[in-house]
């Protein structure tokens, strides 16, 4: 296999990985009907939800770990090699971002995922021991209050940073892709999310809830797109 495709590969193989994760993010985030949030993060809905539900969502969150990884990876290596990014001071600062936001992907992500789904498995064993809903729900939200700023600003770095420097990266047509590829990235598919929630059907609040996943499954075909047409074997 030329080295070329070997590049593509690691990108498709990476959308793979983040396919897992929106089946990881549908099966710890789509509550249901008339699931209302108690406080910070508890859902009450989460009660009806079945607990494998969330252990599976967590085990392929740490599956997909091995694919993101090879597409995080290579994305960091062609920003690093792209030598019209080094142009300008904006340019660097854009790679860099982009660097680094796909390195917390790779090293926080996961753990993030997981730790979300920690939240439901807490509050379900709590009540399995007899504690109240409610006391219940304070505990998980009072435990999350602890740590939230924490997680919050490693999200935004991780796909806040990547977006807006992945829109730089197009508009500069630093990449061989159209404008099109705009779309291809977490800020552009949350937005999305948050356009089809509005719209009062059950169905688009509990199939949106991958959309951020999705961002980042478009970013890595929009990348292997990119590797086909570049002239190299």
């Amino acid at each position: 296999m030329t080295e070329k495709k070997k590049n593509e590969m690691k990108f498709k193989i990476g959308a793979v990985g983040m396919l897992m994760f929106m089946i990881g993010d549908w099966l710890l985030d789509a509550a249901g009907a008339n699931d209302k949030e108690i406080g910070l993060v508890v859902h009450s809905n989460w009660p009806q939800m079945s607990m494998y539900r969330f252990v599976l969502s967590a085990t392929l969150a740490l599956i997909a770990l091995l694919p993101v990884y090879f597409a995080s990876a290579e994305a960091i290596s062609m920003m690093r090699k792209n030598t019209s990014l080094s142009e300008t001071k904006a340019g660097r600062f854009f790679c860099n971002a982009f660097c680094l936001g796909h390195i917390l992907l790779m090293t926080f992500g996961i753990g993030f995922h997981i730790l979300l789904c920690v939240f439901p498995m807490f509050y379900k064993t709590l009540l399995k021991l007899g504690v109240d809903p409610m006391t219940a729900a304070e505990a998980v939200n009072d435990s999350t209050l602890l740590i939230i700023a924490q997680l919050m600003i490693v999200y935004l770095i991780c796909d806040l940073g990547v977006s807006i420097a992945w829109y730089y990266i197009i508009l500069k047509k630093k990449l061989d892709l159209g404008i099109w590829a705009l779309i291809c990235c977490p800020l552009s598919s949350i937005l999305i999310d948050f356009m089809l929630k509005m719209i009062p059907l059950q169905f688009f609040k509990d199939f949106t809830v991958a959309f951020e996943s999705l961002g980042w499954l478009l970013m890595y075909l929009a990348l292997a797109k990119h590797v086909k047409t570049q002239n190299y074997d």
